[in-house]
């Protein structure tokens, strides 16, 4: 058996995660990757996402990108020098 998710389940709850955070970040862009890993690039510290994200019933933990590892999705990339 294959399991295939449901994109337009995916793509609902992409933009409501989107609206959530754009309340506070106008600029924040949020992807459901494959598997569900969800990526959130924001300005907004780290414990402000996962209280909002808390409001919407999602637990996350985070998970730092590294350069050394470009499988690794979250946190800071380290391309700009603001981690």
């Amino acid at each position: 058996m294959i399991a295939v998710p449901n994109q337009q389940l995916l793509d609902e709850r992409e933009r409501t995660l989107t609206n959530a955070l754009r309340q506070a970040d106008p600029e924040v862009v949020v992807r459901i990757e494959h598997g569900g890993q969800l990526s959130v690039s924001t300005v907004l510290d780290e414990g402000e996402v996962l209280t909002i994200l808390e409001s919407l019933g999602v637990g996350a933990a985070p998970v730092r990108a590294s350069r050394d590892d470009d499988e690794q999705i979250g946190g800071c990339c380290g391309g700009c020098g603001c981690g």
